[in-house]
């Protein structure tokens, strides 16, 4: 065993000391990988895995002797809090150093899956609940990403960036025994990447807690959910403690199975999911862990919603009626084959000056023409859709812990993303993309003799490579959302084949196959002076390879391959003090640099071969942390200002966003069965000199009467470009992003009752606001404000748990805008009244 452990530590010293060539890292770290992977359930020599676990044996868990004031606080706290809402001991996820985000100079929210639980927590959409600034607006109706301040934010797990997921699968969460949410720059240690913010997936271990240690026996849970719109959902979950010798651990294994319909008529969920996780502690300083996850769907296609967006659809209901019979399906297969579509497509542009017009015969609604009204439930679909995904997770911890109170840690971290979908106005895409990283660090305290000064550090070397291929069509022109009258229905003519069809003459406009890595160093220092002055300074220094090669058939880009090297500086600075009475200001400044890619993560050729494929950004945020009442009452008040790009996918440029706002969070624990929450933001977000984007306009905006174009689409291949055209100096200044509410509002209060004999109940009920919306155009439609109630309850029979969650209690209409460029032309109908039943059976 120290043979094979002194082998490991060589092979990771070796990743974080040298750059490799791509194919040397992959190798070493493929076969790095498996030896951490191994370690992470190897137990010492002369035991065996089946070995019962005797009670002799000393668990590593801790306890206080003397019951100090400190201790009786720490259990008033815990008797009150009973739906999780406070973070029960210091954490490193964030910073690498075991630090209470009440105590760190950074606009952060702890959300533990009891939490997520009692809120009726289940996708990405649902934080918004319980987190200040994450409202999101629509990525196709699929729940993949969070918005963070205004801009899509990134996903970790475990500390380490994920592949990109905008609107690509539904973000699991049921298997996170934590989420944190950082608004602004990722903290030095996770890597580069854009201010915004961030949310990190904690996976459920057996490790119950510092002070706790692990699990004693093995125990679980097995849950069953029915609800609205035939959903049904299953789960198993059970942790297994494992002790040999002078190790303590144990092992976590939890099981998700999905398999519904939903609100929106023809989208029916699927989804597995398998997570496990290992780890074990020696007591001489040791600790290795690992884990797995594993996750595929299908069905959770994606839609933009409603079609031939008009204000008197919004606020009355009406909609626009008629098909087009100009164009025919003339092989009759039921769909349009690419031969089949007019000359140039669907797409016309008024930049062209008539240019590219698309003829009256194919854009004209000539049949049927009318009104009706829709069901929010009637959205864009068609049998054809289909978005099918594939996930796996891994990663790795071996870490060491010195009798001095510093700590070493080498891990090791995978994750791929294999995708295909399609939707029937003609965008298909297929993404194959896989990451891998390292990372050393190592932690340790300074303390000056003599002097009330403790500084923390965490130091450290990582190295990420990231490998994609991106595959898309939509430079061809045929996409035209408004061809289609949902109200009839998908047709022949408004539906067209992909290259997933054989045949049908279609193929891929984008194929980038793209490569990059980064190997950085970073540093990180937190300086306490007297318990009172808290100093955190953070740098890091990135090295950039990117390579990536464009073998599309209709690019319009740099063509072949493009290469470049480069490397940047980040760095943040931040400032707290602790007064003596729990009130916490602090002041912080961050400068970024961060890669631009697409949504596999690949990078363009054009943006390497221009040089933007490196991009900066900068926070500003000052703000105060609140711990009054010995706890019970904790919260934050935060206020920013940043800067940040945002590229755009069709044409490759990157535009700069200047982000302000004020965010407030309030957690209160009223008495031991009552507790509140508090979360809201004011926010505005906009684009700096113009929006230099390709973007879909209704045919309004230049003033066409909509039923001779609803059969065709019009596109704008920048907004400075529009100015020239409608004579409109909107588009050639600032554009304010509407689409994201400037105000958010959450108020949520849970009663638990005290325990009887039978057990115990409780309920939850919640109201967000959630102000006006638009588009990006100079009189674009607007979304009305609104309010939307949910409600639960529960009663827990010790082993038996019965739980009933309603969402939209009220059964408020709604409307939530799409995220990037038909942001204009299509509008997502919220979901209206939803109950689900949910049996757990504990074990």
């Amino acid at each position: 065993m120290p043979h094979l452990r002194r082998k490991l530590l060589f092979l990771v010293l070796r990743l974080g000391a040298s750059r490799m060539s791509k194919s040397h890292y992959l190798a070493t770290t493929s076969h790095l990988a498996l030896l951490a992977m191994v370690a992470a359930l190897i137990v010492p020599s002369g035991t065996q895995a089946q070995e019962v676990v005797d009670e002799d044996i000393p668990v590593m868990e801790t306890a206080p002797v003397e019951i100090s004031g400190e201790v009786k606080e720490m259990t008033v706290i815990s008797e009150r809090d009973r739906a999780g809402l406070l973070e029960q001991q210091p954490s490193d996820l964030l910073f690498g150093m075991k630090k209470p985000l009440l105590e760190t100079p950074r606009s952060a929210t702890f959300v533990s899956d009891e939490t997520l639980d009692a809120y009726g927590v289940t996708t990405v959409d649902d934080l918004a609940a319980v987190s200040p600034g994450t409202f999101t607006a629509s990525f196709y109706g699929v729940e993949g990403a969070l918005n963070v301040r205004g801009l899509l934010a990134e996903t970790y797990f475990h500390g380490f960036k994920r592949i990109e997921n905008r609107g690509t699968y539904q973000t699991p969460i049921g298997a996170a025994s934590r989420i944190d949410i950082l608004r602004g720059p990722p903290t030095a240690n996770f890597g580069p990447g854009k201010v915004g913010g961030l949310m990190n997936l904690e996976p459920k271990t057996a490790k119950i807690s510092e002070e706790a240690g692990y699990m004693t026996d093995i125990s679980g849970e097995v849950t069953g959910t029915i609800g609205s719109y035939e959903k049904k959902n299953g789960t198993f979950e059970t942790g297994i403690p494992l002790n040999f010798g002078d190790t303590a651990g144990g092992v976590y294994i939890y099981g998700e199975l999905e398999d519904s319909e939903s609100f929106y008529r023809g989208i029916e969920p699927e989804h597995q999911l398998l997570q496990s996780t290992a780890q074990f502690e020696t007591l001489d300083g040791w600790t290795y862990g690992g884990g797995l996850m594993f996750y595929q769907s299908e069905g959770y296609v994606q839609t933009p919603g409603w079609n031939r967006v008009t204000q008197n659809l919004i606020d009355n209901g009406t909609y626009t009626t008629g098909t087009n019979s100009g164009l025919i399906d003339a092989n009759g297969n039921g769909y349009i084959d690419a031969g089949e579509l007019p000359p140039g497509g669907f797409t016309g542009a008024p930049e062209c000056f008539g240019g590219c017009d698309v003829p009256l015969v194919y854009r004209q609604l000539d049949t049927g023409v009318g009104t009706t009204t829709l069901s929010p439930r009637d959205v864009y679909t068609s049998d054809l859709d289909f978005s099918d995904t594939t996930t796996v997770t891994l990663y790795a911890d071996l870490i060491k812990g010195f009798a001095n109170g510093s700590e070493l840690k080498f891990q090791l971290f995978y994750d791929s993303l294999d995708n295909e979908r399609f939707v029937s106005y003609g965008f298909p895409a297929d993404y194959d993309a896989y990451t891998i990283e390292g990372r050393v660090s190592y932690n340790f305290d300074v303390k000056v003799p003599d002097e009330p000064v403790t500084a923390a550090f965490n130091v450290g070397v990582s190295n990420r490579f990231y490998d994609a291929t991106k595959k898309e069509s939509f430079n061809y022109g045929g996409i035209a959302l408004d061809r289609r009258d949902i109200s009839n229905g998908p047709t022949p003519t408004d539906t067209l084949g992909s290259p997933f069809i054989p045949g049908s003459g279609y193929t891929w406009d984008i194929d980038t196959k793209s490569k990059w890595n980064d190997i950085g160093i970073f540093a990180m220092m937190d300086i306490d002076i007297a318990d009172t002055l808290l100093i955190t300074g953070t740098g890091r220094y990135d090295v950039y390879s990117v390579d990536s090669e464009e073998r599309g058939a209709l690019c319009f880009c740099a063509g072949g391959s493009q290469s470049d090297d480069s490397d940047a500086f980040t760095y943040s600075g931040m400032i707290m003090y602790k007064s003596p009475y729990g009130v916490r200001p602090y002041l912080t400044y961050a400068e970024t640099v961060a890669l631009e890619f697409g949504q596999a993560g690949d990078i363009s050729t054009s943006n390497i071969a221009n040089g933007s494929y490196l991009s900066e950004g900068d926070l500003l945020e000052a703000g105060v942390k609140l711990e009054a009442f010995d706890g019970v009452l904790t919260g934050a008040l935060s206020v920013y200002r940043q800067h940040r790009t945002v590229l755009d996918n069709v044409s490759g440029n990157v535009d700069e966003t200047e982000g302000e706002g004020v965010e407030l969070e309030l957690r209160y624990l009223a008495t031991k069965n009552l507790s509140f929450t508090f979360a809201g933001n004011a926010q505005k977000t906009k684009f700096l000199g113009s929006y230099d984007a390709f973007y879909y306009f209704t045919p309004e905006t230049f003033g066409y009467n909509p039923e001779d174009y609803y059969g065709a689409a019009l596109v704008g291949y920048s907004f400075s470009g529009i100015a020239g055209i409608t004579g409109n100096s909107y588009y050639a200044g600032e554009i304010e992003d509407r689409r994201i509410p400037e105000r958010v509002l959450s108020l949520f209060g849970t009663y638990t009752s005290d325990q009887y004999a039978w057990g115990h109940a409780g309920t939850t009920w919640g109201v967000r606001y959630v102000s006006e919306t638009a588009g990006l155009a100079a009189d674009p439609v607007k979304y009305p404000d609104y309010f939307v109630v949910q409600a639960s309850a529960y009663a827990d029979f010790n082993s038996w748990k019965l739980a009933l969650n309603i969402d939209n209690l009220l059964d408020e209409e709604y409307f939530t805008p799409l995220q990037d460029l038909y942001g204009d032309v299509a509008v997502l109908p919220g979901k209206g009244r939803e109950w689900r039943l949910t049996a757990t059976y504990r074990f």
